[in-house]
């Protein structure tokens, strides 16, 4: 029979209920937050036994921690920089290339869990509703497990990383940059990516830049202007997803005194900012295109990419207010363009590939 709890936010019956540490036997489901974002805030929490909760399998549990509908912010990269170098023949050290891979499958999922843990920790995620059903906050894992788990991960990966330093000495220089900028990451806001500039920019050069230049550096073959013009535009659209996101919760954050990009500038300058940033990835794209890709693929990839997103502008303008169905709609429209732009760069460089692969015969 399940049961209800109220504790303050800063009493210690909190962190054991919040980390799962209180029982072996019961969970502890976050449902409702009093007075947030004060001293006085309180949570109030339903115990429930193990085997009340109705649990999927762990496999679908797994899938479910490490967020692997993210993983193609990392698969797309890494598309990219092998053809490009597989084109130019530069395909120099496979070995590190497939340990560095594993290395990024292993630290992106661990670090996945990370910021579940840390949004059920701090409580985003029970303020902020979501349709997808996150394993902590359902009681499938206790965030004590999960962080166990999510130190795993990162140790292998950190392990995968270790030889890769000693082939490419540039990757070792990369790491030590990725690593700071990480631990600076995780001093402000607790390494919440949502909530701060600085940690927005380190998100930017940890999944464009930095991963790209990772990616080819293990291959033996050096950093280059053209990676890095696309890995500055990857993470340009990497940032775009984030702010849609909070673009959709802008209501809800706002309640909940959760300060980050959008809450900051409000709602009529968060719909200009919106369709100014990605105007500049647009800018950023058609940049590369024009000094990396033939004129056939920056006219037609330019203006199809320019023309579907008018529709997401105006949706982006139609917006009326902060609350209803208007954001849901946006975000759809703008995840629309994104995945349209995937599947130009996809096809781009499946073109590339196709068209040279003749010199392995």
């Amino acid at each position: 029979m399940s049961h209800f709890v109220t504790c303050k936010k800063n009493s210690d019956d909190f962190k054991k209920y919040i980390w799962g540490t209180f029982s072996e036997t019961e969970r502890a489901l976050p449902i409702e937050s009093l007075n947030v974002g004060t001293v006085s805030e309180s949570i109030t929490f339903e115990i429930k036994s193990i085997n009340e909760i109705e649990t999927p399998t762990q496999f679908q549990i797994f899938i479910r921690l490490i967020k692997w509908n993210y993983f193609f912010l990392i698969f797309v990269p890494l598309y990219y920089i092998f053809v490009k170098n597989f084109v130019y023949q530069r395909l120099f050290d496979l070995l590190s290339f497939y340990l560095s891979i594993a290395a990024s499958l292993f630290l992106f999922a661990g670090l996945n869990i990370k910021n579940d843990i840390l949004d059920h920790i701090s409580g985003f995620d029970w303020i902020i509703k979501s349709k997808s059903k996150r394993p902590v906050l359902q009681g499938w894992i206790t965030a004590h497990a999960a962080n166990k788990f999510s130190n795993i991960l990162i140790v292998i990966a950190a392990c995968l990383a270790g030889p890769i330093c000693f082939r490419q000495n540039e990757v070792f220089r990369i790491s030590i940059i990725t690593l700071l900028l990480f631990l600076v990451g995780n001093f402000l806001n607790k390494n919440n990516y949502k909530f701060s500039y600085i940690s927005e920019f380190i998100l930017f050069i940890m999944l464009g830049p930095a991963l790209c230049s990772g990616y080819q550096v293990a291959l033996g073959s050096g950093v280059d202007t053209e990676v890095l013009i696309f890995g500055s535009a990857w993470g340009v659209a990497v940032l775009f997803l984030m702010y849609v996101v909070q673009f959709e919760h802008l209501f809800e954050t706002s309640q909940a005194k959760i300060y980050n990009t959008m809450t900051k500038m409000g709602f009529d300058k968060s719909k200009s900012f919106l369709k100014l940033w990605w105007g500049f990835f647009i800018l950023l794209w058609i940049i590369y295109h024009y000094f990396y890709a033939s004129q056939y693929w920056l006219w037609f990839s330019a203006l199809v990419l320019i023309f579907w997103s008018l529709s997401a502008f105006v949706q982006i303008a139609q917006a009326d207010s902060p609350m209803g169905s208007n954001l849901f709609r946006v975000r759809r429209s703008c995840f629309k363009i994104f995945t349209l732009m995937i599947l130009l760069l996809i096809l781009e460089q499946s073109w590339y590939l196709y068209n040279h692969l003749d010199w392995l015969f």
